[in-house]
């Protein structure tokens, strides 16, 4: 993870060292910890832009639960 923001958390993604993820933390639970600075996360892609290598995820067990 590279950074903390209000909003999501900007990780970098194994293998595509030009990518930047923002794991969105808004369907989190209230009161949720947000992950600390240089741990692992699971996530799911949900959209992307190709031109900027930008990557929105959500994190795994998030979306797991949606389903």
């Amino acid at each position: 993870m590279l950074a903390v923001m209000r909003f999501g958390v900007f990780v970098e993604i194994d293998g595509q060292p030009d990518a930047l993820g923002l794991m969105e933390i808004t369907p989190l639970p209230r009161g949720s910890e947000l992950p600390a600075i240089g741990v692992y996360l699971d996530g799911v892609v949900v959209g992307h832009a190709a031109h900027n290598w930008q990557v929105r995820l959500r994190p795994a067990e998030v979306e797991a639960a949606a389903e």
